[in-house]
């Protein structure tokens, strides 16, 4: 058994797998296999691929599929794949040479459950990711790790892997959401050690607004233990301020305050039904 099994799902990316491929053989961290999976691409995306597993084939291997997007590529890849940990890798991104043992460093010195680095985009973007501390919650309120994070494949299989429901996107931030309502502890490696792509046309740059919103509405209703918390701590500052008001016995103002909070709240209630 190998340490790490970086997984790269692979769809007419014939420009950048190679470049995705090259940036984990240099890696400092020798205890890897590489799983590629051609996701029916129409390019010469396999031909690259088949290269390189013929070339390493004590270390890279692949499956060629038929189209069926980027979450069944990656879950296809780890369910065959022998590593203890699991490191996704996205097909046109690339990490630096010395991301995987710095990553499985922390993780063995038991930092977190999920290890992971500061990002940089680059490509038709250029700029360091502005990601906020993973806690509970901000990452409930939006997704604050990239897909390339280490994290153990027993994980992987007690969660059931990533979700096909959320094929037009956000599947890392639901995956992710699995550990934190799990109380497993997220880690982030203070150093920029992953390259996220950037180009015109995207996955992501695909999904509009209201798209968007349907999404965020799946993930809310398939972890509602979660969000749980934020219904009852708005219960508790209501109660609170009632008390407040009226065992103090503040002012008109005061009591108008109070009126106002006990209107927002059923407002709040009928959003958190609908």
């Amino acid at each position: 058994m190998v340490k790490i099994s970086v997984i790269i799902p692979c769809y007419n990316q014939e420009k950048y797998i190679e470049e995705a491929i090259e940036s984990v053989l240099h890696q400092t961290f020798k205890d890897f296999e590489i799983i590629v999976v051609n996701d029916g691409s129409s390019d010469n995306s396999l031909s690259i691929i088949k290269k390189y597993a013929e070339k390493y084939v004590n270390v890279i291997s692949y499956i060629n599929q038929s189209n069926q997007g980027v979450i069944a590529a990656r879950n296809n890849a780890i369910a065959k794949s022998c590593g203890e940990y699991i490191f996704p890798l996205d097909g046109d991104d690339k990490i630096a040479p010395t991301c995987l043992q710095k990553l499985y460093d922390a993780m063995i010195k038991g930092k977190g459950d999920v290890i992971c680095c500061e990002g940089m985009h680059w490509g038709s973007i250029n700029r360091k990711f502005e990601y906020a501390k993973p806690t509970k919650f901000n990452m409930s309120l939006r997704n604050q790790v990239c897909v390339s994070a280490l994290y153990k494949k027993e994980d992987w299989q007690k969660y059931g892997g990533y979700d096909e429901i959320m094929r037009a996107g956000l599947e890392d931030w639901d995956f992710w959401l699995n550990f934190i309502e799990d109380n497993k502890r997220f880690y982030r490696v203070k150093e920029v050690l992953f390259f996220y792509r950037t180009v015109n046309v995207s996955r992501n740059s695909k999904i509009d607004i209201d798209l968007r919103k349907q999404l965020d509405n799946i993930v809310k209703n398939k972890h509602k233990r979660l969000y749980n918390w934020y219904w009852k701590i708005l219960y508790f500052l209501r109660i609170s301020l009632v008390r407040f008001v009226f065992e103090k016995k503040i002012t008109k103002s005061g009591r108008m305050l109070i009126k106002v909070f006990k209107i927002k709240i059923p407002l709040l209630k009928i959003q958190k039904e609908i």
